[in-house]
């Protein structure tokens, strides 16, 4: 086993940190796995490479890795939390544990959704957003550092990792630990022809674009045979069309990625330009109009959107408050012949108790009007057989 060969394996460091296994290697670090011997807590343990101790140049660069670090209080910035020496003098950083695993990695099974894209993006290019503001440019952004970790209740986070390479403004420029500073497919222009001076941020945006092209296709926007063809590519050629590889690719997403590695006038430069578009580009659309059962549309008011009420019928009060009451309307006037026609309207709605009527029972003025009339026909004829009657005796 490649574990049982490390003599770091299985030892303690700094009297407080047992060393577990061996995670990973780079050109310039190697990174385990440790735990604390009191807490018993897990953290990975960066070292250099034993082929580097020696170097003065590599250990300025690991020390201001360290140092860029610490001052990156991020939730996307991978944490340092501790500083120890082996033995041998060789410098470690202490960092957070993380659970998952590179976007490499996930890239190797899939395309991602244009909503993991969004939300990845997004927090990477806040990470890239305050390091720019303090004056640190990544310049070696590539999915191997992008690392989705992983919680203990499976949210997932993205973390900014290896800041090796990184440069901070005013500081003295270190080379000759790598001719290339940097990974050839991800390289902006300026770094691949070697113009440390034009080096900045826009080199992380143009890297943060290659990489947003990645996600969406799971292709290298500038992949090549070598690492000389690559960096031609970089300098006077063009990615392949996005579209080739991702039909359903938003044509705002597949604008903005073209202008963050585009090398003429259109190139974006700075990480608030392009965390902007993104999420722009990658809005979620609004809701479908609902249906009711008979298969209308119902509208879905949008945020911000005043709603709309019904139009009110005429004379309705469209203030919520019951409609006032004009002042050229008077009180309907008492009709001065009360017929049994004019009753209806003239009679007050408070009426007397009527003892022939059960309480809460209305008036039918048309029968009164019937039986009046009746009784009236019936006096009649019986005065006339009256009449009749005398005359007869």
């Amino acid at each position: 086993m490649e574990d049982e060969d490390d003599p770091l394996v299985d030892t303690v460091v700094a009297d407080r940190y047992r060393v577990l296994r061996k995670l990973g290697e780079g050109a310039m670090s190697l990174v385990y796995e440790v735990q604390h011997t009191k807490i018993a807590r897990a953290f990975a343990m960066k070292r250099l490479q034993p082929a580097l101790v020696r170097n003065t140049e590599a250990i300025q660069r690991f020390s201001r890795e360290a140092e860029l670090l610490a001052s990156l209080r991020h939730p996307n910035v991978v944490d340092i939390s501790d500083w120890v020496t082996l033995p041998d003098g060789t410098p470690c950083m202490i960092l957070e544990f993380l659970h998952g695993a590179s976007l490499s990695v996930r890239l190797q099974r899939e395309a991602l959704p244009w909503e993991t894209i969004g939300r990845m993006g997004d927090q990477a290019m806040s990470a890239l957003q305050l390091a720019h503001r303090m004056g640190i440019v990544h310049r070696d952004l590539k999915p191997e550092n992008i690392f989705i970790s992983i919680d203990d209740v499976g949210d997932e986070r993205v973390k900014l990792v290896d800041f090796g390479v990184s440069h901070l403004s005013g500081s003295t420029r270190l080379s000759g630990v790598h001719e290339i500073v940097g990974t050839p497919s991800y390289m902006s222009p300026e770094q691949a022809q070697g113009l440390t001076d034009e080096i900045g941020p826009a080199t992380d945006v143009w890297a943060m674009g290659a990489i947003l092209y990645e996600m969406a296709t799971q292709k290298v926007a500038f992949d090549a045979g070598s690492v000389a063809e690559a960096l031609m590519r970089i300098v006077a050629g063009n990615a392949e069309p996005l579209l080739k590889y991702r039909k359903d690719a938003p044509s705002a997403f597949v604008e903005l990625v073209e202008r963050a590695i585009s090398r003429d006038a259109r190139r974006i430069r700075t990480i608030e330009e392009l965390r902007a578009g993104l999420r722009k580009a990658l809005a979620a659309p609004p809701p479908a109009p609902a249906r009711t059962s008979t298969g209308n549309r119902v509208a879905t008011p949008v945020a911000g959107t005043p709603r709309l009420s019904p139009t009110p019928p005429r004379g309705a009060s469209t203030t919520g408050q019951p409609p006032a009451i004009s002042r050229t309307l008077t009180p309907p006037t008492l009709s001065r012949t009360l017929t049994p026609s004019t009753m209806a309207v003239a009679v007050p709605r408070a009426e007397a108790p009527n003892p022939f009527k059960p309480e809460g029972t209305a008036i039918d003025f048309s029968k009164q009007r019937r039986t009046v009339t009746i009784g009236v026909v019936a006096a009649v004829v019986v005065t006339m057989v009256n009449i009749v009657i005398a005359l007869v005796l």
